[in-house]
């Protein structure tokens, strides 16, 4: 099974925005695809509850909304250009029926607190 990712145009707004200051966002995607990738489709000898349990009990991630066949999940993102910062955020839809995850906004901290909670109304199924 494959996982399909999905970019909504705000959230491509937001890449092209944060990469001017912060080079390494594209391949920081990249890794947070590799990242999620094992969360919704099953590989070999890895148990997917586990593997999803260990994800979500940290302070990494959380599901914010749950509902028939899908997730909302805001998490870290790591990015490189940053170094140790902790301090920006991925906010997906994981549309589970359909193997997709849709990217509804990417943020640092700094220019704003929280997540766009009209943003991913928007794209609820």
């Amino acid at each position: 099974m494959v996982l399909n990712f999905d970019e909504t145009p705000e959230f491509q707004r937001d890449i092209k925005a944060l990469a001017k200051r912060w080079r390494s966002i594209p391949s920081d995607l990249e890794r947070a695809k590799l990242a999620i990738t094992p969360l919704y489709v099953p590989v070999k000898e890895v148990d997917i509850a586990e593997l999803r349990n260990a994800f979500f009990s940290t302070n990494r991630a959380t599901i914010l909304r749950g509902g028939d066949g899908y997730e909302v999940v805001k998490m870290r993102f790591d990015c490189a250009s940053l170094g140790n910062d902790k301090r920006t955020r991925l906010v997906f839809i994981a549309l589970v029926e359909n193997s997709t995850i849709r990217f509804i906004e990417l943020y640092a901290k700094s220019g704003k607190e929280r997540e766009d909670i009209k943003r991913i109304n928007k794209y609820i199924p």
